[in-house]
């Protein structure tokens, strides 16, 4: 338990940290991750004891970081960046962008790659 409450407040004092250095919102970070804002906010200020690891990937990957610069411990990477190196650097691309600015980028290759963004069913 001891190890588990310290790892809460490393994950939170880093977590603060990248939210602030992201100069995102509390409010930025809900819309980007569809965790609501209160539970952000609770999640960076260590006011509670558990974060769903979905939660941690999705404000990771919202701030443009890995899981393990989060956390005290290191995850895997998934194989998919070592096989398509080109959507790494899109994703890197996209996680330095405003919303705004990541939502245009997606327009684009919907655009440029219709086929490629059409559901399974042909829609």
């Amino acid at each position: 338990m001891i190890r588990a409450v310290m790892d809460m407040n490393e994950i939170a004092n880093r977590l603060s940290a990248a939210i602030a250095a992201s100069k995102y919102s509390y409010g930025e970070l809900s819309k980007l991750t569809g965790i609501p804002k209160s539970a952000i906010q609770r999640y960076a200020t260590g006011a509670t004891e558990k974060i769903p690891i979905e939660r941690l990937r999705a404000l990771a990957s919202a701030l443009g970081l890995s899981l393990s610069a989060l956390t005290p411990w290191e995850e895997a990477a998934p194989a998919a960046r070592d096989e398509l190196p080109e959507i790494t650097m899109i994703a890197r691309a996209g996680q330095k962008m405003s919303p705004e600015r990541r939502q245009d980028m997606l327009r684009l290759l919907q655009i440029a790659f219709p086929e490629e963004f059409r559901d399974d069913d042909g829609a």
